[in-house]
């Protein structure tokens, strides 16, 4: 039986925080997990990006018990350049995020992406060259229910208690429920990096 497999099994036996657990081993994050024998109790872990200044806060949110809430989240903050912001939906999913002021539609010319989701942002050029990268838009595509967007200081999204106070600007990615496949949890430390990297080239962030 190979290392997935085993994955697969234990998931089945003891649940998403196993495959957490896992990830957060393979990939050296600190794992915070006040609860760590229920799979109804939230927890996060701080993930760091190889050769890179930034490090990613993966957090379960269960819901309100009895309910089909609940969420995964992924956070990094990031030191902008400029006020660039942009937020990215499905296109059926409406919430606050995608009512963000200041921000208008942009289509981005792929005829398999466009359909799928709505594109906002604030500069035109900098999201279509953001999205221009075909990795980026190929694991967002792999994601149907993703919402990814950046938000700064003086927007009121909600963050994971994680992120640390006082930094500017944040991106996050969020998904519906609790993520229980590793790959799955490696395709969004893939995507935050490439995201995080290509806003340094667009000239929307710095990396430090």
């Amino acid at each position: 039986m190979n290392i997935m497999d085993k994955v697969k099994l234990h998931t089945r036996m003891y649940g998403w925080k196993y495959v957490w657990k896992e990830f957060a081993e393979e990939f050296g994050a600190t794992v915070d997990d006040p609860n760590p024998d229920s799979s109804q109790a939230g927890m996060s872990m701080i993930v760091p990006i190889t050769k890179t200044p930034w490090a990613l806060i993966y957090t379960m949110d269960p819901g309100l018990k009895g309910t089909n809430g609940g969420h995964t989240t992924v956070d990094a903050n990031y030191a902008p350049r400029g006020d660039f912001k942009f937020a990215i939906h499905p296109q059926k999913k409406i919430d606050d995020i995608s009512k963000l002021l200041g921000m208008q539609d942009i289509i981005i010319g792929d005829k398999s992406f466009d359909p799928l989701f709505i594109v906002k942002g604030n500069d035109v050029s900098k999201v279509r060259d953001l999205f221009s990268v075909d990795q980026i838009r190929n694991y967002i595509i792999d994601e149907p229910t993703v919402q990814i967007w950046t938000h700064s200081d003086k927007l009121e999204s909600k963050l994971s208690p994680k992120v640390v106070a006082g930094q500017p600007h944040v991106l996050s990615l969020r998904v519906p429920g609790a993520v229980d496949d590793f790959e799955r949890l490696k395709r969004f430390y893939e995507l935050m990096g490439a995201l995080l990297i290509t806003l340094c080239k667009v000239e929307a962030a710095v990396e430090t």
